[in-house]
């Protein structure tokens, strides 16, 4: 899982039946080597990285080659398929039909019910000039963390907006969601996070303002037990090469908020050092 990086850059919008929506078909995540061909054109190696919410044209062939796995989901109907090891799928206007191999329906992925009892699709917000990015999401933002206990922080520059709804997906599945009253900060309930787990959140102002995400990943195993045995050692050391090699160390493994605090730390105990004002 710590291969799949997926990030869902929409909000899900309760409609009412019988909506006239085109669909519209989103990779949600993939992993491996993956191929798309669009209707009559040649086929383009996607990556995996830039896939999350990559819009795939109807008629597109897409091809897992080798182990690995693509999800797409319908906006509209909130149908989802995975594409499976070494299969091909042809991308029908109301389905993903497979050519070969594996496509399997997923499930998950369809809207709670409405209060008038009716169900709805998945629509990409259309947010006004006056109300593009008054929210930022702040911390985790694409980083490991070792805890499982996690304060999630944003900044709210939204005229009017004291609260927002907060949601948080594992492995494409709602697992969390709250109205927060507080304007940039949430601490999550115990039990939420799991070590070894990848975790989107989103925060999302109304159908008026803004929504913004981040993602990371809770670090387990022989990881954390390394970088906690780090984190001991550097405790005990002062010199700057030794600080220096610690913040690579933990950016080289994907810890960048921690590694970006011990960049500030070193930044307020060396203040003279211009080389510093170099690091990000």
């Amino acid at each position: 899982m710590k291969n799949e990086l997926w990030v869902i850059s929409m909000v899900f919008i309760f409609m009412t039946a019988g909506s006239a929506l085109a669909d519209d078909w989103r990779i949600f995540g993939a992993q491996g080597v993956v191929q798309i061909a669009p209707k009559g054109g040649e086929p383009v190696t996607i990556s995996n990285e830039k896939s999350p919410m990559m819009k795939v044209s109807e008629g597109s062939t897409i091809t897992v080659k080798g182990k690995g796995k693509v999800v797409l989901v319908s906006l509209k109907s909130r149908q989802a398929f995975e594409i499976g090891d070494n299969s091909t799928a042809l991308v029908d206007p109301a389905s993903i039909k497979a050519i070969k191999g594996t496509v399997n329906p997923k499930s998950g992925f369809a809207p709670p019910t409405g209060k008038d009892g009716k169900m709805g699709g998945i629509v990409m917000r259309s947010i006004s000039k006056k109300n593009r990015s008054c929210l930022k999401a702040l911390s985790p933002v694409s980083t490991t963390v070792l805890e499982t206990t996690q304060e999630l922080r944003w900044d709210n520059q939204c005229d009017g907006l004291s609260k927002v709804t907060l949601t948080i997906l594992s492995d494409e599945q709602v697992i969390h969601s709250a109205e927060v009253l507080s304007s940039s900060s949430y601490n999550l309930p115990k039990d939420i996070l799991k070590t070894g787990n990848r975790y989107l959140w989103m925060i999302d102002g109304g159908a008026s303002f803004d929504m913004a995400s981040g993602v990371f990943l809770v670090a387990g195993g022989n990881e954390r037990e390394e970088v906690l045995q780090r984190m001991k050692e550097i405790s005990q050391l002062a010199i700057p090469e030794e600080r220096l090699a610690y913040i690579y160390f933990l950016s080289d493994r994907g810890f960048s908020d921690m590694a970006k605090e011990e960049v500030e730390r070193l930044r307020s105990a060396y203040p003279e050092a211009p080389g510093l004002s170099e690091l990000p």
